[in-house]
C-alpha cells in the first residue's frame, strides 16, 4: 500500500514519520526547492493534540530530541493594555478552548521553535521526500490514484493526501466547494534575541507562553512569545542522537504587530518591502502608545521582519471522494488569535495515520476509512476555525465568518 503525501509542512511531515515507521510506502512531494526556502514564522505553541501527535509518529530517540530543544513555559496566556500594565492573566486551556485536556489529564504546553522543528520531522525522510516538484492534478480509477507535477515523474499509489497549506492545489480539484476568506487582518512579524527581549519586555513575557499588549480602540495588538531552549538544538542533537544533526539556534522572543487591514495600509506595498522597512513601519505602529512599545520591534533584528496578509477557511460540508483526503491548513486554515493551527493539523496527522494503518490491515476498506476521518477532522477543525475567528474578532476586528 502507497501513500503520496503532498506538502512538507509540520502535518504533512509528521504523517509521513507516522506512516514510514508503521512500515508503509509513502511518498512525500512539496514544491518548495528545499526545506527552507520560504519564511514560515518562529515560534510555535503545541498543547497536549500536537504533543501527542509527535509522540505517537516519532522513534523514541527521536522524541526524546524533540523534548530537549522544546521550551516549557508557565501555562499562561497574558493580556497587557498599551502601557503594558497585565489586565488579565488566562490559564491557556481556558483562553485556547482546549478545557478538555484538563478534564482528560493531558493538558500539556510548549513553545518550540519551528524550524527546528521541521528539521526533527524531516530525519530520515530523505527517500521518500521529492523538493521541487509542483503538483498539477490527479487521476483515480479502480486501481489507485496518480499524481502529476511539473519537475518529477507522475507517480501512482493508494491514497492522495493533500498537506500542501491554505493556498492547497489539491483542495482545488478534491474539495472545489471549499472557500476561503481574507481575514480584514494583517500581521508584521519579528524576532528579538533574549539577552534584547529583556532589556524592553516585562519578566513575565519571558516566561509565559504569549503576552499581548492590546490597543481595544484600533484592534491592534503586539504579542510576544518566547523560546528558552532547555539544551541549545545543535548540541542536543549531538549529545542525543548525531546521526540527526540540527542547525545551531540560539534562545530568542518572536513578536508579532497585528491588526485591522486599514492599520497598514496598501498590502501590494507591504508585501513589496524589505525587513527593515517593515520594522520601521512595526515601529511607526506602536508609537502611539509609548516609546516603550516602540522599542520592541526597534529593538529586533532588523533582518527578521516579513509580513502575512491572514486569511481564513469558511466552513464547509465536505463530499467524500475516493482516494484523496485532506489535512491541516489545507481544509481548515485559521487566524492565528487562539495559536492552535499547528496543533489541529498534527492531530489530523495522527488520527488519519491511524485510520490508514486500519486500511492496511484491512479493517476498513480505503473509502470507509477516509470518510471516517474527515467525519471527526472536520469536526474538530471547523470548529477552531470558528473559535479563532471569535477570538480575532474581538481582539482584532477579525471579519465574522459568513453566516455567523
Amino acid at each position: 500500500m502507497k501513500v503520496i503525501i503532498i506538502g512538507a509542512g509540520i502535518g504533512g511531515l509528521c504523517l509521513a514519520q507516522s506512516l514510514k515507521r508503521s512500515g508503509l510506502d509513502v511518498a512525500l512531494y512539496e514544491r518548495d526547492a528545499a526545506p527552507f526556502d520560504r519564511r514560515q514564522g518562529y515560534r510555535l505553541h503545541l498543547d497536549a493534540d500536537c504533543v501527542s501527535a509527535i509522540k505517537e509518529a516519532l522513534a523514541p530517540e527521536l522524541y526524546a530530541l524533540f523534548e530537549a530543544t522544546s521550551m516549557n513555559p508557565l501555562p499562561y496566556t497574558t493580556i497587557m493594555d498599551t502601557q503594558f500594565n497585565i489586565q488579565r492573566r488566562f490559564q491557556t486551556d481556558d483562553y485556547s478552548k482546549t478545557q478538555h485536556h484538563v478534564a482528560d489529564g493531558i493538558a500539556t504546553h510548549l513553545n518550540v521553535n519551528r524550524a527546528t522543528l521541521r528539521e526533527i520531522l524531516l530525519h530520515d525522510l530523505a527517500d521518500i521526500c521529492h523538493w521541487g516538484a509542483q503538483f498539477i492534478r490527479f487521476e483515480t480509477d479502480e486501481g489507485g490514484v496518480t499524481a502529476h507535477f511539473d519537475g518529477c515523474a507522475p507517480v501512482h499509489g493508494d491514497i492522495l493526501v493533500a498537506a500542501d497549506g491554505a493556498g492547497s492545489s489539491v483542495r482545488t480539484l478534491r474539495a472545489p466547494q471549499a472557500r476561503f476568506m481574507d481575514s480584514g487582518v494583517r500581521a508584521i512579524y519579528g524576532k528579538l534575541t533574549l539577552d534584547t527581549a529583556r532589556k524592553v519586555l516585562p519578566a513575565h513575557a519571558l516566561a509565559d507562553i504569549f503576552t499581548a499588549a492590546f490597543d481595544s480602540s484600533k484592534k491592534l495588538i503586539l504579542g510576544v512569545g518566547p523560546v528558552i531552549f532547555p539544551m541549545r538544538p545543535d548540541l542536543a542533537a549531538e549529545s542525543l542522537l548525531p546521526t540527526a544533526p540540527l542547525s545551531r539556534q540560539d534562545d530568542y522572543v518572536g513578536c508579532i504587530i497585528s491588526g485591522r487591514k486599514e492599520l497598514f495600509g496598501d498590502d501590494a506595498h507591504l508585501q513589496a518591502m524589505d525587513s527593515h522597512d517593515l520594522q520601521a513601519v512595526a515601529a511607526d505602529l506602536l508609537r502611539p502608545w509609548s516609546a516603550e512599545a516602540a522599542r520592541v520591534p526597534e529593538a529586533a533584528n532588523p533582518d527578521s521582519f516579513f509580513f502575512i496578509r491572514m486569511t481564513s477557511s469558511i466552513p464547509f460540508e465536505l463530499a467524500p471522494m475516493p482516494r484523496v483526503t485532506l489535512l491541516g491548513d489545507a481544509i481548515h486554515a485559521m487566524t492565528p488569535s487562539l495559536g492552535r493551527g499547528a496543533n489541529v493539523a498534527l492531530r489530523d496527522a495522527m488520527l488519519l495515520a491511524r485510520h490508514i494503518r486500519d486500511i492496511r490491515n484491512q479493517e476498513v476498506s480505503i473509502d470507509a476509512g477516509l470518510q471516517a476521518y474527515e467525519t471527526e477532522m472536520t469536526g474538530y477543525g471547523f470548529g477552531v476555525v470558528r473559535h479563532s475567528a471569535e477570538m480575532g474578532a474581538r481582539l482584532l476586528g477579525q471579519d465574522p465568518l459568513p453566516g455567523t
